[in-house]
């Protein structure tokens, strides 16, 4: 029971490793490819319609998007990560021109036949002309669309992550099938590993997936550190590519093809799964490792009795004299006196 909780701590904590540095890469490449702000830009335009180009040049939105990214100076195609709700709102309010009620109604009329359009002239009816209802309304828009879209971009980082994940298993031979099997073999990594797995817990109270907000140096910056784990680990467990290893026919590619798909599938699901399902095993390895005392029950001499010496009765010593006195003597007939 220990050693197979031993070798199921370390094979979880080797994926938690696995999933911190695959995270780490897919923040970089969001950061160089700006993923978020693509996915912002998309969102604004089903949102704003043809009045996308005056929302990203309104001068607060245009102070946004150059104190979150340094390339927003070169073009406005690139944009921040994310924009509040407040901002959107009152950034909206001040292109429509939106100081009254009456002005309000008179813009959207105006406005070119478009899903922009039919969507404010809905918001105007919910709110019955009342102005601070109408701003209500259009909170609880951004709020709907933004939410969905949250949603709809997780679903694809998570592609993302499988992706990256997949490359970087085939790259350093992450092949789930062949660590587990290096490590339930091998009682001396699966000790290290093991320690290595509390120390990390014991020093680290959280962790994430991918933030997709940082900054390019800040993502080089984790996924080295993540590397560096990898590498801590990657002689022990049997990371790399041996070319001693031969026999190499389509059923042993088809396993390690299998075994890589599982270290990608495995990623998916993210580091904070993999933590906490550590944390959770930790504790049960330390009660398993104090094993209890075994109480042997000592054992109470007792002394023999005393050897009672044997009295030999003292036979009756008798006597020639008195045995023959005891023989009767032999009677014969008296003979006559001559």
């Amino acid at each position: 029971m220990f050693a197979t909780l031993n070798i199921v701590i370390s094979l979880v904590f080797v994926l938690l490793l696995f999933s911190l540095l695959t995270s780490s890469v897919v923040d970089v490449i969001a950061s160089i490819l700006s993923l978020k702000a693509k996915n912002l830009r998309y969102t604004l335009e089903n949102m704003l319609g043809d009045k996308m180009d005056d929302f990203i040049r309104h001068p607060l939105f245009r102070q946004i998007s150059y104190a979150t990214n340094r390339r927003a100076r070169l073009s406005t195609y690139y944009l921040p990560g994310a924009v509040s709700k407040e901002t959107f709102i009152s950034i909206l309010h001040d292109l429509m021109d939106a100081g009254h009620m009456d002005g309000l109604a008179e813009k959207i009329n105006n406005l070119e036949d478009s899903d922009l359009k039919r969507m404010m002239q809905f918001m105007l009816r919910q709110s019955g002309g009342n102005f601070p209802a109408f701003k209500a309304q259009m909170e609880r828009w951004y709020d709907e669309v933004m939410a969905r879209n949250s949603d709809w971009y997780k679903r694809t980082m998570k592609w993302w992550v499988f992706g990256v994940g997949f490359v970087l298993a085939a790259i350093l031979n992450a092949d789930t099938i062949q660590i587990y099997q290096n490590i339930s073999v091998n009682p001396a990594t699966q000790e290290m590993l093991v320690s290595m797995a509390r120390d990390y817990t014991a020093d680290t109270d959280t962790v994430t997936g991918p933030s997709l907000n940082l900054s390019l140096e800040q993502a080089v910056e984790k996924a080295d550190s993540a590397f560096n784990n990898i590498e801590q680990i990657s002689s022990p467990i049997g990371l790399g590519w041996n070319s001693a290893k031969a026999d190499r026919n389509l059923p042993w590619w088809l396993v390690k093809l299998a075994g890589l798909l599982i270290t990608a599938i495995a990623v998916t699901f993210g580091a904070p799964f993999w933590y906490d399902l550590l944390k959770k095993m930790l504790p049960v390895a330390g009660k398993e490792e104090k094993k209890p005392e075994v109480i042997v029950p000592t054992l109470i001499q007792v002394a023999p009795a005393p050897a009672q010496e044997t009295v030999e009765e003292e036979k009756p010593v008798i006597l020639k004299k008195e045995i023959a006195a005891e023989k009767p003597t032999a009677t014969g007939k008296n003979k006559p006196v001559g």
